[in-house]
C-alpha cells in the first residue's frame, strides 16, 4: 500500500483526487482522513469513526454497488471547512438495509444520486469529519420503481 501525499482541501486538484480515492482505492481514501476522522451518512443515520470503520463503510458501498463511481465537484473552502457537491452512480448488485430496518434485495438497476459533503479538516488537510447529505427516498425510488413495458410507455 503506497499512500501518496494528498492535496490540501483548498487545492484545485482536491476534488478529483478525493473522487479517485472513493471510486478506486479504499486504502488511498484513508489517507485523506485523520486517524480519528469520522464519516457520517446522514441519510442512513450512521457514523463511522476512525480508519477501520471508514474502510468497513467503503467495503459495504462496494458490496452494494461494485461499479460505484463517486464524482466530487464545486469544492468550496472557508477556514477549516470544505463543502463538495457529489454524484454517486453504479448498479444495485448487493443488498441494502435502510434506516428503518427494511432490506432491499439486489436488482442490478442503475442509479445516480446527488448529495452534498460537509467536511472539517485540520491544518495539514486531513479530514476530521465528512458528513454526507442526500435523499435516501430518491435512491429507493430509483432501485424499486417498476420498469415500463412498451405498452405502458405509449400513450393512447
Amino acid at each position: 500500500m503506497c499512500m501518496l501525499l494528498q492535496p490540501h482541501p483548498a487545492d484545485s486538484t482536491y476534488a478529483a483526487a478525493y473522487s479517485a480515492a472513493w471510486t478506486n482505492d479504499p486504502q488511498e481514501l484513508l489517507a485523506f482522513f485523520a486517524n480519528d476522522g469520522v464519516y457520517t451518512d446522514v441519510a442512513m443515520g450512521a457514523d463511522y469513526r476512525g480508519h477501520d470503520e471508514i474502510l468497513r463503510f467503503h467495503r459495504w458501498m462496494l458490496k452494494f454497488a461494485p461499479d460505484s463511481v463517486i464524482e466530487f465537484s464545486e469544492p468550496a473552502t472557508q477556514q477549516d471547512r470544505l463543502y463538495l457537491e457529489w454524484t454517486w452512480s453504479g448498479s444495485f448488485d448487493g443488498p441494502l438495509r435502510l434506516r428503518d430496518g427494511r432490506r432491499l434485495e439486489a436488482t442490478g438497476r442503475r442509479f445516480s444520486i446527488v448529495g452534498i459533503g460537509s467536511c472539517r479538516f485540520r491544518e495539514d488537510g486531513k479530514l476530521t469529519r465528512h458528513r454526507d447529505y442526500w435523499d435516501a427516498a430518491e435512491l429507493v425510488e430509483q432501485l424499486t420503481r417498476p420498469d415500463l413495458s412498451p405498452s405502458q410507455s405509449q400513450t393512447p
